[in-house]
């Protein structure tokens, strides 16, 4: 009971959060994204002000959601929450004011790392493509637009 009333808490914040900018991603979150997107498909990308092959996925991905306006985007930066003007502008830059933003709330990434993926060992960019089943699909490197469209393509066709 605790736990739901955890991730019912963080929900809540997380929803206030993303209106005001971006929301603390902290032990829990991972969680309360998934339960954001029940039974739909969405994109989970973490990336950083200092990875410049994370700028052009960025781009890549603002480009992507502007021709598809249903994607679901989460971007997560690993930057600290002192860093948020600088990661509003970088997002807002690349087309990505209406992905759901998140930043690390603490500096002991490798704990958030391990609530994500225990064999994530703090590469960027890195990213997890889920479907409505939340069967995820692991990333490490930049995404290439024609494999992001072709799975978009068969998420839509009902084929995981």
């Amino acid at each position: 009971m605790k736990q739901w009333a955890l991730a019912l808490l963080l929900w809540c914040a997380a929803a206030g959060g993303a209106q005001e900018g971006l929301t603390l991603f902290q032990p829990g979150s991972y969680q309360v994204i998934l339960q954001q997107h029940p039974g739909r498909p969405f994109i989970l990308v973490f990336w950083s002000l200092e990875c410049s092959h994370c700028q052009g996925e960025l781009r890549m991905l603002g480009e992507l959601l502007a021709a598809r306006p249903q994607l679901e985007l989460v971007v997560v930066s690993t930057d600290a929450p002192s860093d948020e003007t600088e990661l509003r502008q970088v997002l807002a830059s690349r087309g990505l004011e209406r992905a759901d933003g998140w930043v690390f709330a603490e500096a002991d990434s490798a704990r958030l790392r391990y609530e994500i993926d225990r064999s994530w060992y703090g590469e960027l960019p890195r990213s997890y493509l889920f479907d409505a089943q939340h069967n995820r699909r692991v990333h490490s490197g930049v995404l290439k637009r024609g494999d992001v469209e072709r799975w978009l393509e068969t998420i839509e066709k009902g084929e995981n």
